[in-house]
């Protein structure tokens, strides 16, 4: 502790759980607040319209703290980063920052991963790989939801260089050059886009949001199949087709307008009127073949004239005397006999899944081993296979285009093989390969073409060549964007009309001759008088009929009961990449057991493909429970608490509660917890009231209500101060229903709320209004602490669960009662100490706190299902 002389206050040495505001109480980062240097602080002048209030915790969280500072700097001779706040320039009054507040963390991530990254730097000047100083930035900051990257350190270029002037260590650091130059040209690229490039609205979020789970990410799944678009072989906003074709196409003229793609044409208003998106091909089961492009029916119920490769990421579709004639040329009679086999039903993989040169399969793990394939044919090559004279990159003086693409696939190399000439105005072969049914693509690309002259006007795209010139640059406007394709998540509405096909029901606009024939005059003045009279009626009924409370009601009611779509079941698993991939399961496992390879096993089911199954399986569980289970699957997921362990829970809450307050149970399952706390405020000699709300009817009906917790309204309970919430609430897949019932008690303000809930649950400290964490007991629950209610075993007693990942309970307390409620907690000995969460050193090899004093230191296809059931769950490095 140090003290002032003027004032003899008493100033602590450090702070935490500690933020900034600015002078309207909105939260900030320091480091808007001037930096002083060690070296030059005699020199240096603060600026003293610049400050900014200090909140925090002192005294081992038993003080606030509310100090207005002018300056902040940090300090890399130790063993971890510190970072201090000037709080009086004249008598040199600096306080330590130790652990901000979680809600906090978020405002000032990227200032506190700049320092961290100088301080590596300092520490390990002979370092001259960066991927050393990532890999511990990531393991320091691991409890951030989005990994640390150069993107934080973009918006302090200027003191991080001013770092490098002051601090000889860094200067001298083998990595400085590289650890600038990643930054700057990340800069240089943000500057050339002018925007950070985001996900539209009508792909689905990977999560971003936010779940990193032992299993592979949306983005990993979706990078197994197709990613670019099938008219341009371009990426960028893409919707991904649903059925057995799994292509991608831009679904809008302006999503496909850097590549001049023709596109599917919808508007804005149809894309979000989709709910499952099918192309026509899949739509009319009319798909065409890979080899010569003609239309056939690939409907086996009514005999099918192509059929598809069973390669679980391929989607072509051949004639069966094509691709025999293709895989046995100028061998008729294997070329007939395999022909039959297709035609009989046997499976079969494309030759686009052997190397056309070496007619080995593809490894992608290795990189000469990736394949180079093909858009318009089915012909693929290793990379060390790969013809000389497809080149990557363009030759404008010896006229040589460009045919290979890296980055557009995932671990391959996309390209036009030297059987398709090149268009110049486009960079890719003639766009005339996609065929949809009951499509005159004559008709439809002289009106595309038209759409594609004005769309090239306005965005600078280069149009065909005009007779006599003689250039011969191959450029485009935009170069190839490798982006992930994705299905959505859309409002239930009719399925939308397509544009870009002929509408039979659509009538033609009369001639311009005979529309001048039209009379005019009397005739039509009428007509428009009595136009508007019956637009004016019209008006007034929609008026009159409309009962606003009623539609507000039922807005409001559709609201509550539909989960946000980050919570849904993933749209990227879709019924088409499904039956690729179980077809494709089935059919290695086959080969295996007739004494295959593992090598052609792979050729039709890679082994990503096996483990992304066994996810969606999983993923899929919660959701198909009730009706694999069947009668057996009373709980409808939800798990209730045993009697002992509420008793538990009580015997800590009533220490909490005062006279007149009210108690409710949101989710009150079998309605025991409210129980116990009358009986044991009873005997306290405490008066208070309850309310308990659920669904389903409880055999003990105290103070219960029948009702939908998203349905009381605010006047209904008394104000927050005299509310304590809880209990259980149902978890949902990804904590989304307990997130759901938190986020209504909310909206209360209630003075405590009491949980039980998912570890991924949202924390309420990093909500908006957030609420501080008296404790936090993740032991009270563990072992079998729940049942599941109606459910029994073959014995028809009532099934227990134990629990593998026990949810912690927890505390919330609303900031103006933490410091009351803090010290219940410590009176009665609730305060569980726990270590705080440990960020590694690098230096001394064991964890240290970051920010503390370290002085101180599926049963539709066969058995596939009861295949599945033998594999190994997947781990952390799938």
């Amino acid at each position: 502790m140090s003290s002032s002389e003027e004032e003899g206050e008493i100033v602590p040495d450090y702070v935490s759980d500690y933020y900034f505001e600015d002078s309207e109480g909105e939260p900030i980062s320091f480091s808007c607040l001037p930096l002083q240097w060690n070296e030059n602080k005699g020199e240096q002048k603060l600026d003293s319209t610049k400050y900014a209030f200090l909140h925090g915790m002192v005294e081992d969280g038993h003080q606030l703290i509310y100090r207005k500072v002018i300056a902040w700097k940090f300090i890399l001779s130790y063993a971890l980063p510190e970072i201090y706040a000037l709080l009086d320039a004249k008598s040199e009054r600096w306080i330590k920052l130790q652990k901000p507040r979680k809600s906090y963390e978020d405002t000032i991530r990227s200032i506190l991963i700049s320092v961290h990254c100088l301080h590596f730097i300092k520490k390990n000047p002979e370092e001259e790989s960066g991927e050393a100083l990532w890999k511990n930035i990531r393991r320091t900051f691991s409890t951030y939801e989005v990994p640390p990257s150069e993107d934080d350190l973009l918006d302090h270029m200027q003191w991080i260089k001013e770092a490098v002037i002051w601090d000889k260590d860094i200067a001298r650091a083998k990595n400085l050059h590289t650890f600038l130059s990643e930054i700057s040209g990340k800069r240089k690229a943000l500057c050339e886009e002018n925007r950070i490039e985001k996900k539209p609205k009508f792909i689905v979020q990977d999560d971003e949001d936010i779940h990193n789970h032992d299993d592979l990410s949306d983005t990993e799944q979706d990078e197994l199949f197709d990613c670019v678009c099938a008219f341009c072989d371009d990426g960028g906003d893409l919707l991904g087709c649903e059925g057995r074709c799994i292509r991608s196409f831009h679904p809008t003229i302006e999503s496909g307008a850097a590549s001049a793609c023709e596109s599917l044409c919808y508007s804005s208003e149809q894309l979000d009127a989709i709910q499952t998106f099918l192309c026509k091909n899949c739509q009319y089961q009319q798909h065409q073949c890979f080899i010569c492009g003609r239309l056939g029916s690939s409907d086996k119920s009514f005999g099918a004239k192509v059929f598809a490769c069973v390669s679980a990421t391929c989607g072509h579709f051949y004639h069966p005397r094509c691709i025999s004639e293709l895989v046995f040329p100028g061998n008729e009679n294997q070329a007939r006999e395999f022909q039959k086999q297709i035609e009989a039903g046997d499976s079969f993989t494309c030759p686009a899944h052997k190397c056309y040169v070496c007619k080995q399969g593809e490894d992608k793990n290795v990189d000469e081993m990736q394949f180079a394939v093909c858009r318009r044919c089915p012909k693929a090559y290793h990379r060390k296979c790969l013809p000389r004279n497809i080149y990557f990159q363009r030759n404008d003086v010896k006229d040589i285009p460009q045919r290979a693409w890296e980055g557009l696939l995932t671990k391959r190399i996309l390209i036009y093989c030297m059987d398709h000439k090149i268009c110049r105005n486009t960079l890719t072969p003639k766009r005339d390969h996609v065929v949809f049914p009951c499509v005159d693509r004559k008709t439809e690309q002289e009106k595309l073409n038209v759409i594609s002259v004005k769309r090239s006007n306005a965005c600078g795209i280069l149009k065909d060549e005009t007779k006599g010139e003689s250039s011969k640059n191959f450029a485009m406007s935009e170069g190839r964007k490798p982006n992930k394709p994705s299905t959505m998540e859309k409002t239930k509405l009719p399925w939308r009309s397509d544009q870009s096909l002929p509408m039979p029901s659509v009538k033609k606009v009369p001639p311009k001759s005979m529309v001048e024939n039209i009379p005019s005059g009397s005739t039509r003045a009428v007509r428009t008088a009595e136009m508007e009279k019956r637009i004016q009626r019209l008006i007034e009924n929609s008026t009159s009929s409309l009962n606003v409370e009623e539609f507000l009601d039922e807005q409001r009611r559709k609201c509550t009961h539909v989960l946000s779509p980050h919570y849904k079941v993933e749209k990227t698993i879709t019924m088409g990449k499904i039956e690729c991939s179980v077809q494709a399961i089935q059919e290695a496992l086959k080969i295996l057991q007739e004494g295959g390879t593992v090598k052609d096993a792979k050729a039709v089911c890679e082994p990503a493909v096996l483990s992304q199954i066994v996810i969606w399986k999983k993923k899929m569980g919660a959701y198909l429970a009730p009706f694999i289970h069947g009668m057996r699957y009373t709980s409808f997921g939800r798990h209730f608490t045993k009697v002992d362990k509420l008793k538990q829970v009580v015997n800590r809450l009533c220490w909490y509660v005062q006279h007149g307050d009210t108690i409710v149970d949101f989710c009150c399952g079998s309605n025991d917890f409210n129980c116990l706390m009358k009986e044991e405020l009873d005997r306290m000699g405490i008066q208070c009231s309850f309310k308990n709300y659920d669904l389903i009817q409880p055999k003990n009906d105290f103070n219960f209500e029948k009702r939908d917790w998203m349905s009381v309204q605010l006047e209904e309970l008394p104000e927050g101060s005299k509310l304590i919430m809880g209990l259980n609430p149902p978890f949902g897949m990804h904590a989304s229903l307990a997130n759901q019932f938190i986020g209504k008690a909310l909206k209360f303000r209630p003075k405590l709320l009491i949980l039980i809930v998912p570890k991924e649950t949202k924390r309420l400290d990093r909500k908006k209004t957030p609420y501080d964490l008296v404790w936090e007991d993740d032991q009270i629950l563990s072992g079998k602490s729940f049942y599941l209610p109606g459910s029994v075993d073959v014995h028809d007693q009532q099934m227990e669960q134990w629990n593998l990942s026990a949810p912690p309970l927890y505390l919330w307390s609303r900031p103006d009662w933490t410091a009351k409620h803090r010290q219940v907690a410590l009176e009665h000995g609730h305060l569980i100490k726990k270590q705080n969460t440990e960020y590694s050193n690098y230096l001394m090899e064991e964890n240290q706190d970051c920010y503390g004093d370290f002085s101180s230191v599926a049963d539709g296809y066969s058995d596939i299902n009861c295949i599945l059931e033998d594999l190994p769950e997947p781990s952390d490095d799938v």
